[in-house]
């Protein structure tokens, strides 16, 4: 009997998700263990490995929206005889062309490890590593199951890099007038000994004719993929269905970041590292348990005040942006909640989120001070009420009677639904986290 292939549910709140890409081509072999299809729910991506050893046929194209638990292909085991007739998804019977064993074998050969949106299929151990060691993870060959790049093919790229090229000899004449001049020393041929670059050269390729011309670059279209169109899709409802303001206030940060300091150094042998936002989500949390009309969901004849305070983290990926939850944060220690922060961050980047792990959230922090980012208009996360953006930490000025004295600001920018409410408590709650912020030893206790 042929083992039935099942679109995989991942998480109590999945409801649908496509095949995005069949990793096995139709009629060809698979062994046990290997990468046979990857999974694309609404936020998450997930690789799925085949539970048996045998020829893989295809009963769901690429792309078409299943429920969790249907079935989407057949593995038959080696020697049984494979039926022209093979049933559809939803029980329908069609006839399908079983491939020859030379087709297979070409198939077979012509597969590469790649998908066919130039994503390369790796372990999340190995793309952790790429990043680590910089490398270009698109460009290692796979050696793991199904041409899958492991963490030995990262590290044997990383050692195959060649050293990176010296910039050309020149003299300092030649270096100063360069910069004067604006001229790019490495594209220069030097004709002083040795190669050397002088003077004169930079002087010759200043005076050079202008670049040619060029004919405009030919467009690209980037197909919209479920996560780009679920973020579009929400993004646009929110700003349709609710009320948003923005304001923004500065939070005097010198007491913060000596405690951060601190808290790196006394976790260091634990591997724990408390971000800024780490910080501004505690802080979140505890003013959201005195504040609960921002932590509340807006109704047609009624306001819901949330009894848990579940606060999402936006985590920038490079298909979109995804936004964790740390559950119940005004419940937890201060390191507790690093601990959720580094888990979290660390399986968005991965790909190894579940849905329960986006599930729940009660309000949002979003940064982008890591960017230079001063100030934002963060959206809300609908039907959450407000979502709170934390910029970078800048130089300000202090004054202690006429002296003034150099500080280290932040500024908050809060994002709230006026449905629910208005201008002074959002401002009273905004208030609240900076105070926190400005006195932190009320983060720990």
């Amino acid at each position: 009997m042929p083992q039935e292939i099942y679109l995989v549910k991942v998480g109590m709140n999945m409801t649908e998700g496509i095949v995005e890409e069949w990793c096995i081509a139709d009629g060809e072999r698979v062994e046990k263990g290997d990468l046979l299809y990857r999974l694309e729910t609404e936020k998450v991506n997930l690789d799925v490995d085949a539970e048996a050893t045998g020829i893989v046929r295809h009963i769901v194209a690429e792309g078409v929206t299943m429920k969790p638990g249907d079935v989407v292909g057949y593995i038959y085991e080696p020697g049984e005889a494979i039926p022209d007739i093979l049933p559809k998804a939803g029980g329908a019977a069609a006839a399908v062309e079983t491939p020859s064993a030379d087709a297979g074998a070409a198939a077979a050969a012509a597969t590469v490890p790649m998908s066919k949106n130039g994503r390369q299929f790796s372990s999340p151990a190995a793309r952790r590593l790429a990043r680590e060691l910089n490398v270009e993870i698109a460009t290692v060959n796979g050696t793991g199951p199904g041409g899958r790049v492991v963490e030995a093919d990262v590290q044997a790229a990383s050692a195959a890099r060649p050293e990176p090229a010296k910039p050309p000899a020149s003299s300092p004449m030649a270096r100063k007038l360069a910069r004067e001049l604006g001229v790019d020393l490495a594209g220069i041929q030097g004709t002083g000994p040795g190669g050397r670059i002088t003077k004169e050269d930079v002087e010759q390729a200043a005076s050079a004719p202008a670049a040619p011309e060029f004919a405009p670059a030919e467009d690209r279209t980037v197909p919209v993929r479920a996560m780009r169109r679920t973020i579009a899709t929400r993004m646009h409802d929110s700003l349709q269905t609710s009320a948003q303001l923005t304001m923004d206030m500065d939070v005097n940060m010198d007491d913060a970041v000596k405690l951060r300091t601190q808290l790196i150094d006394e976790w260091k042998d634990e591997g724990l590292r408390p971000t800024y936002t780490d910080l501004v989500i505690r802080a979140c949390a505890k003013a959201l348990a005195k504040h609960p009309n921002m932590n509340s969901v807006y109704g047609e004849t009624e306001i819901t005040l949330r009894g848990d305070i579940n606060v999402g983290m936006a985590v920038a990926l490079e298909e979109g942006l995804i936004v964790p939850v740390i559950r119940h944060a005004d419940r937890l220690t201060m390191k507790q909640l690093v601990q959720q922060s580094a888990r979290l961050a660390g399986a968005a980047r991965d790909g190894t989120l579940t849905p329960d792990d986006l599930h729940d959230g009660t309000f949002t922090v979003s940064a982008l001070g890591m960017f230079g980012v001063d100030s934002f208009t963060p959206i809300i996360n609908a039907p959450q009420a407000g979502i709170l953006g934390v910029n970078r930490i800048r130089d300000g000025v202090a004054w202690e009677g006429a002296t003034p004295r150099k500080t280290q600001e932040m500024r908050l920018s809060l994002t709230w639904d006026h449905r629910v409410l208005d201008g002074a408590p959002a401002a009273l709650f905004l208030g609240a986290v900076r105070d926190l912020l400005e006195a932190p030893y009320r983060l720990l206790v």
